[in-house]
């Protein structure tokens, strides 16, 4: 309490009394705003609710709700089965597995009671606590859906959730997941979302962001002994999702918030001490997974952030890594390139500069040779034909305003480009005041480009929404200001399109997510940007590229949520 007190006095005496109370001001208005914003968009009205019931599928679908339960406060259980009972899709089915001790019947009787009015709800009384990976397991065991849903026992369902689950279902959907909400007393009052990228493999890596709700085939679980493994109790969710987000066919993110996630003295919301086990049994789990997909790494945790983690992929070998210059900066090409290879840790280079002039170096592994721009080409016109005269290996794109701040920023990018899943990798470029410069872009019909940087001028010492400037994730397009290209990418969906001007580069991007293929942010590869350029200056041509994307540019991005562009969290 003391030294709560002197931090307010030593506040007073730097700024006043003045902004303080005004900042205040500012902050509950916007509060206020952000709430008015949050309820229209996921509170439903009687005409919503009346045409979700009256709603009939082609595929009648049966949704399992499978909810473990143990010792759980009565009031706490009355919302969790009336959220359920209150769905506007019908056809589900709840199962209560019980491992309550002797001391809380009620829980049973209350079960009892809700299953003699509904026969959609089947309750069993267990033998023996398992614990909540043995007891979900149970539950799992007496249901008969065709698709199981995971509800925690002192969480409640959006009444709209399983409506919006299996209308993705109908289009072929076999996991599901959604945006959930932390509250106390009412949702409705609530403002603390958790709102979610669409599904992205190496996102899912580096921290498990699914959570709830999820919604899955039943037969994902083909071939497994149990959903939930107790060698990974702790982070037994986290495990799950992995496991199955391999076997999914089509996994579909709604971006909606369809689960409250109740925060109360000692549950997990309420909790954020994190327990060493359940650390390892996340390192263990994601682990595990490079092992069945013949992957192989190190994970640790992105300290001081322990349920974030990085994972330092073997390199399967040191292939040649051609660097294109493509763009002079304010010093001569020699001493740049000397920079340049003071902070690169990574053999062999070989770079390729936009000057007639070659410079040597005395290091074997490094070869450098000049090619010519003329005025008339475009830099993408460039990068094509000087393609031809390197290795045709990887290939990154480089500015000459940019300098590595990190040496290995070339092994951070090229442990993600050797994966044949991966087609762009972006490296993480800070300018020279500090602040974010390029974290990925996703697709903005609002944006006068046609694409918006997530989370431009941002501090380095802020974590971002969900501290996603602390983790590898997926993004849409990359910036040719530094990113790296495999010649695998080249060889499956062409060059460079150049008749796209100034956004080749995203314009590339685009055509690799077409493919199914994975841009992955390296936010470990560290570069900075000494121009006076922003990221969007150097995609001024961008009418042509508007026009050829317009659909999918008008269609959203699965990596920029509406409710985030709306509330300017990212």
């Amino acid at each position: 309490m003391c030294s709560k007190i002197k931090r307010i006095i030593t506040k007073v005496k730097k700024e006043g009394i003045v902004k303080p109370i005004e900042r205040r001001i500012q902050n509950q208005k916007r509060q206020k705003e952000e709430l008015k914003i949050i309820q229209n968009y996921h509170l439903i009205d009687d005409n919503e609710r009346k045409r979700q019931r009256e709603e009939v599928f082609e595929k009648n679908i049966k949704i399992s709700i499978i909810t473990p339960l143990y010792n759980t406060p009565e009031n706490y259980l009355i919302q969790l089965i009336e959220s359920v009972c209150s769905q506007t899709y019908a056809n589900w089915e709840l199962c209560l597995a019980d491992g309550s001790d002797d001391g809380h019947d009620a829980v049973g009787e209350l079960c009892r009671k809700y299953a003699e009015k509904d026969t959609r709800i089947v309750y069993r009384k267990l033998d023996k606590n398992e614990g909540i990976v043995g007891n979900t397991n149970q539950a799992i065991q007496f249901a008969t859906g065709e698709y199981l849903g995971l509800l925690d026992h002192d969480d409640i369902l959006h009444e709209s959730a399983l409506y919006e689950c299996a209308k993705r279902i109908q289009d072929g959907a076999d996991f599901v997941f959604t945006d959930e909400m932390k509250f106390r007393e009412s949702v409705e009052d609530s403002n603390d979302i958790v709102c979610k990228s669409g599904f992205g493999k190496d996102e899912l890596r580096s921290h498990n962001y699914i959570c709830h709700f999820v919604v899955f085939a039943k037969n994902l679980l083909d071939g497994m002994s149990e959903l939930y493994r107790k060698e990974c109790e702790g982070s037994q969710d986290y495990d799950m999702v992995l496991r199955l987000t391999e076997k999914a066919g089509k996994i579909v993110h709604i971006p909606k918030i369809l689960y409250y996630w109740r925060v109360h003295a000692g549950s997990v919301s309420m909790d954020l001490s994190v327990k060493q086990y359940a650390v390892d049994s996340a390192k263990r789990a994601i682990g595990e997974q490079l092992k069945r997909t013949n992957e192989y790494g190190q994970v640790e945790c992105n300290l001081p952030y322990q349920t974030i983690y990085r994972i330092k992929y073997d390199l399967e070998n040191t292939p040649v890594v051609s660097i294109y210059i493509w763009e002079n900066g304010q010093e001569d090409i020699g001493g740049y390139i000397d920079k340049l290879l003071k902070k690169t840790h990574y053999r062999p280079l070989e770079i390729i500069c936009n000057s007639k002039e070659v410079t040597s170096v005395s290091d074997k592994n490094v070869k450098i040779f000049g090619y010519s721009r003329t005025e008339e080409e475009s830099a993408y016109e460039w990068i094509r034909k000087a393609r031809e005269q390197s290795s045709r290996m990887y290939h990154i794109c480089l500015s000459g305003y940019c300098i590595p701040e990190s040496e290995e920023w070339i092994e951070e990018m090229l442990m993600y480009a050797q994966r044949p899943d991966v087609g762009v990798v972006s490296a993480n470029i800070w300018d020279n005041k500090g602040q974010s410069y390029f974290a990925g872009g996703v697709l903005d019909q609002d944006s006068l480009t046609g694409i918006h940087v997530i989370n431009k001028g941002m501090d380095k010492a802020d974590q971002g929404y969900e501290a996603n400037m602390r983790h590898v994730r997926n993004t849409t397009t990359a910036s040719g200001i530094c990113m790296m290209v495999p010649e695998r990418t080249f060889e499956k969906i062409g060059d460079f399109s150049t008749e796209m001007q100034d956004c080749a580069d995203i314009d590339l991007c685009l055509r690799s997510r077409e493919k199914g293929l994975w841009n992955v942010w390296a936010c470990f590869a560290d570069v900075a940007y000494a121009g006076d350029n922003t990221a969007e200056d150097y995609w001024k041509q961008c009418d042509l590229f508007k026009k050829k994307w317009k659909e999918t540019i008008e269609a959203g991005d699965e990596f920029y949520h509406p409710l985030l562009k709306a509330l300017k969290k990212i």
